[in-house]
């Protein structure tokens, strides 16, 4: 799967759940605060009820106060009366209020109304009816909806993500298509031309006529390396590596050979320093590309007449270019496949996905430092 695929994926997970989410805690939190006013004036509405019970019961012993004098008391609730300036009368109130200004509230798992009395039955202005408050039996339907929701997003999410990367796969796969084409169709001529050129010397052609030859020569081997490239970049998943000890200096030596006159072409200085008999275990085509490749982006985005310093010791490679450099946000992409920075450039944007395939299966460490109008350094380390 590409980046690209990926972030898409990513992206749309992101946008899609977290505003799906949202909806979700809206709602639910909406339904919440529902049934907590629901809950709020069914209690009132009972409590008052239990008010007008207790005025009924007072007036009651009001009236015969001359006999008996029993306070009224309930199971469904308790009670107090206090007088005209709030003073306690009398009380079977588990907890005593700490407020008696609201006429309605919550305080601890109890729920309190204050009634007025009129007449003031045995001295009481102020009836206070006590309560445990109903529970609110939503939380586990609100938990258990919620969670069947999300797991509803998360399908539609998955069709919706597969939707939205149907035409990006499309594309994806007319670009790798157009290149396994235009790779079968490169080859044959790109051996003809280079073939050709080595079999003509300096004794058939004259001096003008040899450095066309040589421009040819040029342009011949960068869309070698291009082809060389594409080859990897089609077969590195159906080809074994064979792995094997090899002498990074002879290998960096031949490429550097190898590009020379493409520096040369460019009027480049290749400081080279190489330390004799480095080795390390790998594949020696991929050692090759990886090289190849560091080395060509190298010399194409290097301005001309500047110098290219190349150093091999034994745990790590470092090429360093005095070109035009790279911002931050370009050094962050510059390994996704396909991504070119300089449009003025020619090839497909692929030599630094190549690039980090390979770091990543050899276990090297990559490091680009580089800025803008002054260079690229590329640093590898293992």
């Amino acid at each position: 799967m590409y980046k690209s695929e990926k972030q898409t994926i990513f992206y749309v997970l992101g946008l899609y759940l977290s505003s799906t989410l949202l909806l979700i805690f809206t709602l639910f939190s909406s339904y919440y605060l529902y049934k907590l006013d629901e809950r709020e004036h069914q209690e009132k509405r009972v409590l008052k009820d239990y008010a007008l019970v207790l005025e009924e019961k007072l007036l009651g012993v009001h009236k015969n106060s001359d006999t008996r004098y029993e306070y009224p008391r309930f199971r469904e609730f308790q009670s107090a009366i206090y007088d005209i300036d709030k003073n306690l009368i009398f009380s079977t109130l588990q907890k005593m209020p700490k407020n008696l200004e609201q006429e309605f509230f919550f305080q601890g798992d109890n729920v309190y109304y204050i009634a007025p009395l009129k007449p003031y039955y045995l001295g009481g202005a102020y009836a206070v009816i006590e309560k445990k408050q109903e529970p609110l039996h939503i939380i586990g339907d609100i938990v258990i909806a919620a969670l069947l929701v999300v797991l509803i997003a998360l399908v539609t999410s998955f069709f919706l993500v597969k939707l939205v990367l149907r035409p990006l796969r499309s594309t994806l796969h007319l670009l790798d298509n157009f290149i396994k084409e235009t790779t079968h169709e490169l080859n044959t001529p790109i051996t003809t031309i280079l073939t050709n050129i080595e079999t003509l010397g300096s004794e058939e052609c004259d001096e003008k006529s040899m450095k066309k030859l040589q421009r040819i020569k040029t342009a011949s081997m960068t869309i070698s390396n291009l082809y060389q490239d594409l080859v990897y970049l089609l077969l590195n998943h159906q080809v074994a590596s064979q792995n094997q000890t090899l002498n990074l200096s002879e290998i960096v030596r031949q490429r550097v050979h190898y590009f020379l006159d493409t520096a040369n072409a460019k009027k480049l200085t290749l400081d080279v320093t190489l330390q004799d008999n480095v080795l390390f275990f790998a594949d020696r085509q991929k050692m090759e590309r990886l090289i190849d490749n560091i080395l060509s982006n190298a010399i194409k985005y290097t301005n001309k007449a500047t110098t290219i310093t190349i150093t091999l010791l034994p745990s790590s490679f470092v090429i360093q270019d005095e070109g035009n450099g790279m911002s931050q946000e370009e050094i962050n992409r510059i390994f996704e496949r396909y991504s070119r920075f300089d449009k003025t450039q020619g090839g497909f944007g692929i030599g630094y996905s190549i690039i980090k395939s390979i770091v990543d299966e050899y276990g090297i460490r990559i490091v680009i430092d580089s800025e803008q109008k002054k260079g690229t350094k590329v640093t590898l380390t293992w």
